[in-house]
C-alpha cells in the first residue's frame, strides 16, 4: 500500500435501523476517496429511502465528498441525516452546501430524527 491511499483511507460500514440505513464513514474523504462513499451511499438508497450517514470518525470533506452528500440529499423521496460532525467537516459543509442537509449532533438523534419522520 502506498502511502497516499493510507493517508486518504475510508471505510464506511453500513447498519440497517427501524426506518432507514446508517452509513458509518471512518477516515478523510476527499477526491480518492468520494468514489467510495458515492457506491456506499447509492447502495443504502437502492435498499431504503432513508439514511443516516455519521461522519463522526470523518476529520476532513472536500468539495468532492459534499457533492455526493448533495446528490444523495437531492434524491427525490429520499431522506439524508447527517450527524457527528467535527468542525472542519461542519465548516466544509456549510461554505459548499449552506443549509442544504439536515444535520444532528449524533447517531441517537438521527435515529430518532429517521423514526419519527418516517
Amino acid at each position: 500500500m502506498n502511502r497516499r491511499s493510507r493517508t486518504w483511507g475510508l471505510e464506511i460500514a453500513t447498519e440497517r435501523v427501524d426506518g432507514g440505513i446508517v452509513l458509518v464513514a471512518k477516515g478523510r474523504i476527499g477526491s480518492v476517496t468520494a468514489s467510495t462513499l458515492a457506491d456506499a451511499v447509492n447502495a443504502a438508497l437502492a435498499a431504503a429511502p432513508r439514511m443516516i450517514i455519521d461522519l463522526t470518525d470523518v476529520d476532513y470533506i472536500s468539495g468532492a465528498g459534499v457533492r455526493v452528500l448533495q446528490q444523495a440529499a437531492a434524491t427525490d423521496g429520499a431522506r439524508t441525516i447527517l450527524c457527528g460532525l467535527h468542525d472542519a467537516v461542519r465548516v466544509t459543509l456549510a461554505l459548499v452546501a449552506g443549509d442544504r442537509f439536515v444535520v444532528v449532533k449524533d447517531r441517537r438523534e438521527a435515529i430518532e430524527s429517521l423514526i419519527a419522520n418516517h
